[in-house]
């Protein structure tokens, strides 16, 4: 039987491409730098090399803090100060909280129905002010974040120390998010069943418990 849900934030809950673009144009602009569409497709890619790195311990968090927008802006011929741009971006990022279509009807079924944890990679307070900017933080027991654990999901210690905290077993819950390599891969190890929220058609071998489009399919299934 179901008892809890753990829920990801960036890319489930929260819009992060949106933020990102918004925080990304808004800094360019004031430093007096056109921005085009295709220098957030720069970023992306840039990024998630960053964050697979982190994810299987190749780099530490600091280490991506430090050389992401160095690598973004040698990559784009950008002539800016990558690291302070970076402090700059994290500050727009703590204020920015633009949802997921449907994320708001979402917590309000499941949390009529089971227990609600937030399981984020990311700063710790970072995430917490973005949920309550955006109106959700209310519908959590517990926000469980690598910036306050030390490990990013899908580390075993990052699920280990959730589990701790809480009187629920693995088999119990479910981690609903659009990640395939933090989110999906690391409930699976853990024991714990799966929603991989796959806006973008991708494919994968995993064995996913259940795979949905957009947050709405959720009440369809759990």
């Amino acid at each position: 039987m179901i008892k809890a849900i753990f829920i990801d934030i960036d890319g489930t809950l929260l819009d992060f491409e949106a933020c990102v673009e918004e925080s990304m144009r808004l800094g360019l602009t004031e430093n007096k730098i056109e921005y085009k569409p295709e220098m957030l497709e720069t970023f992306h890619r840039i990024n998630n090399g960053f964050w697979r790195d982190l994810e299987q311990g190749k780099i530490t968090f600091e280490e991506l803090l430090e050389r992401r927008w160095a690598t973004v802006f040698e990559a784009l011929g950008i002539d800016l100060n990558g690291p302070e741009f970076e402090t700059y971006f994290r500050k727009r990022l703590h204020e920015s909280a633009i949802p997921m279509e449907g994320s708001y009807e979402t917590l309000e079924y499941l949390s009529g129905k089971y227990r609600l944890f937030a399981a984020s990679n990311g700063p710790h307070e970072q995430q917490v002010e973005r949920l309550r900017k955006a109106g959700m933080l209310g519908y959590f027991e517990e926000v469980f974040t690598s910036g306050k654990i030390g490990e990013e999901k899908p580390s075993p210690y990052f699920f280990e120390y959730c589990f701790e905290k809480v009187d629920i077993l693995p088999s119990e819950s479910i981690m609903l998010g659009d990640s395939l390599t933090s989110d999906i891969k690391g409930g699976i190890c853990f024991g714990m069943k799966t929603v991989w929220l796959n806006g973008k058609g991708e494919k994968t071998e995993l064995p996913v418990d259940y795979e949905i489009k957009s947050l709405a399919e959720v009440k369809n299934i759990i």
